[in-house]
Order: C-alpha cells, then sequence, then structure tokens
C-alpha cells in the first residue's frame, strides 16, 4: 500500500482536468494546500457549500445565498461567490428533489487512496438518489475529466449512499455531470489508474 494517504477526491477532479503540462504545477499547489489549512477549498469554499446545503431545503433559495455571499469581504472571493450563486441558481431552477443523508467512503488503490464525502445527497422527483461532488473552480469540468471520479465514487457508492448515483455538479456552469454510457468499465478502470498513478509519481517526486 503506498504511503500516499487520504486526500480527498476533489484533488483527482482537478488534476483530471488540467491542460497538459500543468500536471505538476497542480499537484504542487495541491501538496502546499495539505499543509496550509488556510489554503484548504473546503476552507475556502465551505460557507458556499454550507449555503448550497440550506438553499436546497429553503423555499427561497435566492434568499440563503445572498446571505452567504454579503458576508464575504475580500473582492476576488466576493467575486468568486457571485458566480457561483448565479450557476448554482441556474441549476437549481432545473431540479425538483430534496435532500438525503450522505456518507463517506475511501477509495484504495495500489499507489494512493482517497477519501470521498460528497457534500451532497439528493433524491430527485425521478430516478435513482444522487450523491453529489462539488466543483466549484474557475475552469470549466470537461465531461472526460469527470469520467474519471464519477468512476471511482460509482466504486464506493455501497459505503456513501446505497442505491445511488455518483454526481458533479459544476456550480458555475449550473451543470450536473453523471456516469459515462460511452466507456466500458474495463476503459474506466484503465483511465482511473493512469490517471491516479500519475498523480501519485508527481506528488512522491516534490514531497
Amino acid at each position: 500500500m503506498s504511503a500516499v494517504r487520504h486526500p480527498k477526491l476533489g484533488v483527482v477532479v482537478d488534476f483530471a482536468n488540467c491542460v497538459p503540462g500543468a500536471q505538476t504545477r497542480i499537484v504542487s499547489d495541491q501538496r502546499r494546500m495539505y499543509l496550509d489549512e488556510g489554503r484548504q477549498p473546503w476552507a475556502y469554499y465551505g460557507p458556499m457549500v454550507a449555503a448550497i446545503r440550506r438553499a436546497l431545503a429553503d423555499p427561497a433559495p435566492q434568499l440563503a445565498l445572498e446571505l452567504a455571499v454579503a458576508k464575504v469581504e475580500e473582492p476576488a472571493k466576493h467575486g468568486h461567490f457571485v458566480e457561483l450563486q448565479k450557476g448554482f441558481l441556474r441549476w437549481h431552477e432545473g431540479f425538483a428533489g430534496s435532500l438525503v443523508p450522505v456518507g463517506a467512503g475511501s477509495w484504495i488503490g495500489d499507489d494512493a487512496i482517497f477519501d470521498v464525502h460528497p457534500q451532497l445527497g439528493l433524491r430527485p422527483a425521478k430516478g435513482p438518489k444522487l450523491a453529489v461532488q462539488l466543483y466549484m473552480k474557475e475552469p470549466e469540468l470537461r465531461p472526460d475529466a469527470a469520467a474519471v471520479p464519477l468512476h471511482m465514487m460509482r466504486s464506493v457508492m455501497d459505503q456513501v449512499l446505497p442505491g445511488g448515483v455518483p454526481a458533479i455538479l459544476d456550480v458555475r456552469r449550473g451543470k450536473l455531470l453523471l456516469p459515462s454510457r460511452r466507456r466500458s468499465d474495463k476503459r474506466l478502470d484503465a483511465d482511473v489508474a493512469g490517471v491516479v498513478a500519475h498523480w501519485a509519481a508527481i506528488w512522491r517526486a516534490i514531497a
């Protein structure tokens, strides 16, 4: 078992989505974040995650988000939160359903172990329950990049949300991404193995 342990699944999302040539910089930034609590993305975006949860249970979702945005004084962060608010509300307009409890799990591979803890559990009016990972970064999340963490999530759904389906919500774009039907499990297994091995090799090399 590798010594690379327990980063969150979000690092895989960002790594799989980065442009060629940027992988080392991305992993270096991720490593610094894990060593500096103030720079961790769940601390930066935490108030918006909490506001999104409240909005999903609130008959006035826009107000719930506006309250979170209004509390942000730093101009750049305020701008990010405004974009997240707009994107979430675009998606929410087409969503009918409710929140459900969602758990956590661990994806265990030869090169790394990742914590899988989706921020939302949803029960849509139609279809299966969803375990939703929130993606809040500026670059648009490409479907081919999302396929890797979605496949990883799918393998631990018995721990996270039994009977559910994994999903990633690109909050800024208001776009929900679901597991790909275009690739076989064998192909997706290979894609995951390649991405994780590449990520882990860089993580170890820059230690």
